[in-house]
Formats: C-alpha cells, structure tokens, sequence
C-alpha cells in the first residue's frame, strides 16, 4: 500500500509543479496539460481488493486537490467520488490491459471536466464558453494517454516484483 500512496503523492505534486511550469490561460490551452491526480486513481483502483482503503486515499486526495487547486469547498471531494462509482463499475465490465486503462483514464478526465462545467453553471459559479470545455477535452488527451501508460507500465513492475497480490 505504500507504494500507492507514494504515486497518490507523487501526481498531486505533479499536478502543482506542472501548473507552475506550463502556465495556462483561457484562450491557450497546453496539449501537455491532465489532471494527474485523477489518472492516478484510475490507475490504482485495480490494486485494491477492499475499497476502504482505497476511498481512505481517495478522500485524502480530493479534500487536498480542493484546498490547494481549485478553492471550491468539496466540489471535488463530490466528483472524485462520483468518478468512483462510475470507473469501479467499468471495472467488472471493461478489462485492465493498457489500452483500456488509457481509455478509462481519458474517460475519467472527461468526466471531471463536464461534471464540474454543468455543476459550476447551474450553480451560476463560474461560466466559460462550451467551446473551451471542448478544446479543454482534445487538449488533454496527450497527457493523459502518455501519463497513463507510464504509470500503469511502471505501477505494474514494481507492484509485482515486490507483493504480487492485491492490497487488503
């Protein structure tokens, strides 16, 4: 388990010193640009026999993503857990090779976004054009796709060098 709350840690700071580097505005959108956290739990999800603790990690990581990133009291603590439900019940459909944690993690990413875009108008929070929320979309499916198979390459040769068993 140690080595998943080390990668859980490792693309929440990720995602910090990325946004440092690689500044964004509205109109210019970086191709090198996903939400690390995210895939990280996307990919970690298949590690866990029981969800406890994996929701233990889960909570952890969207009340810190909430209070550091994005300064929305737990709007993300709300969709993180939505994400949840909706990739933990692919998971018994869709199998876990790299293609498809690819595209579970670029399902995961979508999802987030147009969750938190209709949240955020309905709510007459924030609003941006839906053409955004598009380009927002196509641009982020680079970094998704080369974070993801980077990790889940990486996760799965250390995971099953050391424990070669599922986390209890």
């Amino acid at each position: 388990m140690i080595i998943m709350v080390c990668y859980a840690i490792l693309s929440f700071l990720l995602d910090g010193v990325l946004s440092n580097y690689m500044a964004a505005s509205i109109n210019d959108v970086s191709y090198f640009r996903t939400i690390f956290s995210i895939v990280s739990l996307v990919i970690m999800l298949s590690y866990f026999d029981e969800h406890p603790k994996y929701l233990y990690i889960l909570l952890g990581m969207s009340i810190l993503f909430d209070i550091v990133y994005t300064n929305t009291f737990l709007l993300n603590v709300f969709l993180f857990y939505v994400i949840y439900f909706i990739i933990d019940k692919l998971n018994y459909f869709i199998p876990n090779n790299l293609f498809m944690i690819n595209v579970k993690a670029y399902l995961a990413i979508c999802l987030y976004h147009i969750f938190s875009y209709l949240i955020l108008m309905l709510a007459d929070y924030s609003y941006y054009p839906i053409m955004l929320l598009c380009n927002i979309l196509l641009h982020s499916i680079i970094s998704t796709v080369i974070y993801a198979t980077f990790s889940y390459l990486v996760i799965k040769k250390i995971y099953f060098k050391f424990y070669n068993k599922k986390i209890r």
